[in-house]
């Protein structure tokens, strides 16, 4: 049985937020504990702000590993200069590095397809200056997809993606390449699974 936390549990709503807050909290009360047992119970008070100061600890790390807000926007007004294809070849370039062959795809949804094994990637960068985002563009990448029996797909969008686009994108295994993801492309940092 694979543990999953409640989305709207405090913990994981401290997981998605600065890190900091986390910290502010467990010194509290460790504080709290303190003024309670009179300083008597060091450790133990020490103890009760501990899960506190883990999900900090954890959200800091996973924080300072984005790119900053500056690198963002650097990287979107750079991306915003070049043409849709030369974007998809940056994200391209992360995964050929882990192995990957990229191609042209021939299709019209999508600018390049990426194979590994059994492993195909489509990777659709044509709309990515648009201001929103809808669920049309996401449906003809996975009927592209569809047709080349693809495994997973790569949508870049830097404008607003539309709710209804994301719940797409998520029940159909298509990753939103957003801005700050986009920030890890460029910069050859990106985790790829």
């Amino acid at each position: 049985m694979a543990f999953k936390m409640a989305k709207g549990s405090l913990f994981a709503i401290l997981l998605r937020s600065t890190w900091w807050y986390s910290v502010v909290i467990g010194l509290i009360i460790f504080a709290a504990c303190l003024a309670i047992t009179d300083a008597k119970y060091l450790i133990l008070s020490f103890t009760a702000g501990l899960p506190f100061f883990a999900i900090g600890s954890y959200a800091g790390f996973k924080q300072f590993q984005q790119p900053s807000t500056k690198q963002v926007l650097k990287v979107t007004e750079q991306a915003k200069k070049i043409q849709a294809a030369g974007v998809a070849q940056k994200i391209a370039a992360n995964y050929i590095k882990r192995g990957y062959a990229a191609n042209t795809f021939k299709g019209n949804g999508a600018d390049l397809e990426l194979v590994r094994g059994h492993q195909k990637l489509l990777i659709c960068s044509k709309r990515f200056k648009a201001a929103n985002t809808g669920i049309a563009p996401l449906k003809t990448l996975v009927a592209e997809g569809n047709k080349i029996d693809a495994t997973g797909y790569l949508y870049v969008a830097l404008g607003e993606v539309t709710d209804t686009a994301r719940d797409y994108a998520q029940q159909n295994s298509i990753e939103l390449v957003e801005a700050s993801r986009l920030a890890t492309f460029f910069s050859g940092k990106a985790k790829i699974n």
